[in-house]
């Protein structure tokens, strides 16, 4: 909409109010707000912009997405439902309070979709299991507190609208993904696809299970000719993990472990500072 300068919409958990109020989008309304509240932030330039978003927000919310036979509006109040109303879905957003998250994600890789975790507070014991699961149905679980993703130049969650391009991404950091993405946009460049894989997706316990298999996706995806990692620095199992699956690739690749010391890298890929 015309007078829009940044738009948000999240649920009211503490990273995702950290998130808003980093972005200038948190207001006191949305400072008091709970796990289960939905937060609409908007920077304008006029209140009359503002009351404006405001009335589209709320009026895309409320409207139905299918309409009944009889007339009558219809929604999908779970997740069978949803994938029987629209049988070619292949992805499952997931944003609910971080107790029912893991739950809700099992269902979707078990109905065949790959699964985008929004919501955190989850267990890091729950998260490498849901991933091990994953793995062995052929499915990606991105996240939990997964809060940035492209999908075949969709943005989803909290992502920037970037032109496409060769380069794929692969972020254990969400923000670090936006920069870099923002980055490559300014710069002429364009993205595939940004895959977020949560932050505790690089940790021991979880093995780096959503990473090695965005490598493997975006080493077969023709779209993509480069690929750029950013994470915090893993331990080093799961960096030689990676970086053997790296080795492995006939793509480029430029590795980004945020703060690490120089580390030995394959012949096709370069560590950033």
């Amino acid at each position: 909409m015309e007078g829009i300068e940044e738009a948000a919409l999240m649920m009211g958990t503490p990273a995702n109010r950290q998130i808003m109020a980093d972005a200038g989008l948190l207001a006191s309304a949305g400072e008091a707000a709970g796990g289960g509240d939905l937060i609409i932030g908007i920077r304008v330039g006029t209140l009359e912009d503002a009351g404006a978003a405001l009335t589209e927000a709320v009026t895309l919310l409320d409207q139905p997405t299918i309409s009944g036979r009889d007339g009558a509006t219809w929604r999908p109040r779970t997740l069978r439902a949803a994938v029987k109303s629209a049988p070619m879905s292949n992805l499952a957003l997931i944003s609910v309070a971080g107790d029912f998250a893991i739950a809700e994600a099992r269902k979707a890789i078990r109905r065949g979709l790959h699964a985008m975790i929004f919501s955190n507070n989850v267990g890091l014991a729950e998260e490498a299991e849901l991933k091990r699961e994953a793995l062995d149905l052929g499915r990606l679980v991105m996240g939990p507190d997964c809060g940035t993703a492209i999908i075949n130049g969709t943005p989803l969650a909290f992502a920037n609208k970037v032109p496409r391009g060769d380069i794929g991404l692969i972020g254990a950091s969400g923000t670090g993904t936006q920069e870099v993405s923002c980055l490559i946009s300014q710069y002429g460049g364009g993205i595939s696809h940004a895959i977020g894989v949560g932050g505790r997706d690089l940790k021991t316990e979880v093995g780096g299970i959503s990473t090695l298999m965005a490598l493997d996706a975006l080493d077969t995806d023709p779209m993509t000719k480069k690929i750029v990692l950013i994470s915090k620095p893993p331990p080093v199992d799961v960096a030689s993990l990676v970086l053997d699956r790296i080795a492995g690739s006939n793509k480029p690749v430029t590795v980004c472990f945020i703060g690490a010391c120089e580390l030995p890298m394959p012949a096709n890929a370069t560590q950033v500072f």
